[in-house]
C-alpha cells in the first residue's frame, strides 16, 4: 500500500514537471545566447556572432602589427619572420617542376595546370610582400628583396625565364596588373619558341 502510494506520488511529480515545462510562461520565446553558446538549431545567429577557436585560443589569433609604417628592423623582422611560411610554402609548388626537363609535356594536362598555378601563387606573394614592406621605407625594402633572394628563389627564375624562352610559359597569360612582380621580373625576358598555344590565360 506505502510503495503503491510513493508510485503514484513519484508519477504525479514527473508528470507536473512535465506540464511547468512544456506550458511555462515563454517557453518558446527566443533566449539571447550568450557569445560563449551555440548557434541556434534553426541556423540563426541569435547571440549575433558565436565565439570561434580563433576568440579562445592565442595561438590562432592573426598577428597584430603594432607599427605598420614603421621602417625599425625591430618593428618589420618579426613580421618578415612570421611571413615566411607563406614563402615557404610557395617555393615548394615548384619543387616538383624543378626536377623535370622543360618540354612539350609541360603544354597541357596536370603538369601544365601545376606550373601555372606555381608562377601565379609564388609570384603573387612575392610581390605583395615586396610591395607591402617597401611601403615601410629603405631598410625594410633590403630586407623583404633579400628574404626573396635566396638560391631556391633564383633557381626558380632561372627556370621561369627558360620556360618563357622556349615558349612553355607566355607573359600574356600574366598580366602586369595581376601579377607586377613577374611583369617586372621578366621584363627583359625573350619568348623565342613557339612551345604552348598559351590557352590558358585566366
Amino acid at each position: 500500500m506505502i510503495a503503491a502510494a510513493a508510485r503514484t506520488a513519484g508519477v504525479a511529480a514527473v508528470a507536473a514537471t512535465v506540464l511547468l515545462f512544456v506550458f511555462a510562461p515563454g517557453r518558446n520565446a527566443h533566449r539571447v545566447l550568450d557569445p560563449n553558446d551555440p548557434i541556434a538549431a534553426d541556423g540563426s545567429m541569435i547571440a549575433g556572432r558565436a565565439t570561434t577557436i580563433y576568440d579562445t585560443e592565442p595561438a590562432y589569433r592573426a598577428p597584430v602589427d603594432p607599427h605598420p609604417t614603421s621602417d625599425d628592423p625591430a618593428d618589420f623582422e618579426p613580421m618578415i619572420k612570421r611571413d615566411r611560411g607563406w614563402a615557404e610554402s610557395d617555393r615548394a609548388l615548384f619543387k616538383r617542376l624543378l626536377g623535370q626537363r622543360l618540354d612539350w609535356s609541360l603544354c597541357a594536362g596536370t603538369d601544365h595546370v601545376l606550373l601555372m598555378a606555381a608562377v601565379r601563387s609564388y609570384y603573387g606573394t612575392r610581390g605583395r610582400e615586396k610591395h607591402i614592406f617597401s611601403l615601410r621605407g629603405p631598410r625594410a625594402t633590403a630586407a623583404i628583396a633579400q628574404e626573396w633572394s635566396t638560391p631556391l628563389d633564383r633557381q626558380i627564375d632561372d627556370y621561369v625565364r627558360h620556360a618563357l624562352a622556349y615558349g612553355i610559359l607566355h607573359k600574356r597569360d600574366f598580366p602586369e596588373k595581376s601579377y607586377p612582380e613577374f611583369a617586372r621580373t621578366f621584363a627583359d625576358a625573350e619568348e623565342l619558341g613557339g612551345g604552348c598555344s598559351g590557352a590558358d590565360s585566366r
